[in-house]
């Protein structure tokens, strides 16, 4: 038979292609075993293919350092495979170095689609933007994971789209995983309770004045009664004021440095505790709400400023304080007849005359605004997560030395 005639005949043969019963262990048994069936020798099987005897053996035997896609195709196609079992068994018979080289490849790919590497660098968390081994170990290290690819495993958080994510989205992503995972390994013992809630909300603003120690003290307070507050400094790229989670039926805080502003602080405690209040069942349903970031679940942002703002300087005191502003000893001694702190009105006085054009009096009051240190009032509990090796790590001091379990 003319050798032509001979491989066109052959082709029409293999159509429809045999399946793989997925018993052969390898692509050349499984090729072997399609010679015999067929009464063929490798030369003609070759001349199917269109390949060279070096090329064809280099895939069967697993010595080729590289393979053209196409060829192994082509072969997988002469052996009736379907791609996913074709390259299935094309690297369970590659080298350990290559399935070590595609390994990585598929690591690095995984990282840069899944993490901000410049940003994270920028805000301290990684120490190089380029070293991808050290990249890694970083990450898992820091999650507690057993390989990066566990990093976005988490589907509870449904918040995060699958589609490629702008740098802003990734570190959003990962602010609110490392929030949860700080959350999730705290595990907070105490049952919550709204109706004591709302009965300790009503004690907080006093401790506005204590800036040395109001913080810790209300953030025991508060956990005591199963609201967990903690504090994670903002990242590079995203605009978080502060964020509201719950996390097996219990409110969890996360507090930032947004500003660098001890008022806004305290502010964002009680615009969170608000979202506890009144929004927990969407929350719930969402397992997380960000503040400062656009709201992704349409809560009221503004009642729950409303509540904040009532709160620590209502309207009608506002009102009476303000014509006095410029009088500091007037002002701080109606700070002290209202139990808060003086810079929470001043930097209330700021905002209302910005809003309402009436002029930008920050730097006017600048000083009197930063007269309370933040750094003072979050010594205890400004244990910044991302200077440490481990989530475990902050765990682990906020239990002993904040929440005493």
């Amino acid at each position: 038979m003319d050798e032509n005639v001979f491989l066109s005949e052959f082709y029409k043969m293999l159509a429809p292609v045999d399946a793989w019963d997925g018993e052969a262990n390898s692509i050349k048994e499984i090729f072997e075993g399609r010679l015999a069936k067929h009464g063929i020798t490798q030369n003609q099987a070759e001349k199917i293919l269109n390949m060279q005897k070096r090329t064809l053996e280099g895939i069967l035997d697993g010595s080729a350092k590289r393979v053209d896609v196409i060829n192994l195709l082509k072969l997988g196609q002469f052996l009736g495979l379907e791609t996913n079992a074709l390259f299935k068994l094309f690297l369970s018979d590659m080298p350990a170095d290559m399935v070590g080289e595609l390994e990585d490849a598929k690591k690095k790919s995984y990282i840069l689609s899944n993490f901000d590497i410049k940003n994270l660098a920028k805000s301290g968390f990684l120490s190089s933007k380029t070293d991808f081994e050290e990249i890694e170990k970083r990450i898992v290290t820091f999650f507690g994971l057993k390989s990066i690819f566990h990093y976005s495993n988490k589907q509870i958080i449904p918040a995060f789209s699958k589609t490629k994510k702008n740098e802003s989205a990734l570190m959003r992503e990962f602010w609110v995983r490392s929030a949860y995972a700080h959350f999730e390994s705290l595990k907070n013992p105490n049952t919550y309770n709204r109706s004591q809630l709302v009965d300790l909300i009503g004690k907080i603003r006093p401790y506005t004045m204590n800036v040395a120690g109001g913080l810790r003290t209300v953030t025991q307070a508060l956990y005591n009664i199963g609201v967990t507050v903690i504090y994670q400094p903002h990242l590079q790229n995203t605009q978080v004021r502060g964020a509201t989670f719950v996390i097996d039926e219990k409110p969890c805080i996360v507090l930032t440095d947004l500003n660098n502003n001890y008022a806004t602080v305290w502010f964002a405690l009680l615009h969170e505790l608000h979202h506890v209040l009144y929004d927990y069942d969407e929350i719930r349903q969402n397992i997380f709400h960000l503040t400062g970031e656009p709201d992704l679940f349409l809560l009221q942002e503004d009642k729950a400023d409303e509540f904040a703002r009532g709160y620590l300087l209502p309207d009608d005191r506002a009102k009476f304080v303000y014509k006095y502003i410029n009088n500091q000893l007037v002002v701080n001694n109606f700070a002290k007849e209202n139990q808060i702190h003086g810079c929470i009105i001043y930097n209330f006085y700021c905002w209302d005359m910005k809003a309402a054009g009436k002029g930008d009096y920050w730097a006017k009051f600048n000083n009197l605004i930063r007269s309370a240190d933040l750094k003072l009032a979050l010594k205890d509990i400004n244990i910044d997560p991302f200077d440490k090796e481990r989530v475990e790590d902050t765990v682990q001091y906020l239990k002993e030395n904040i929440f005493n379990i």
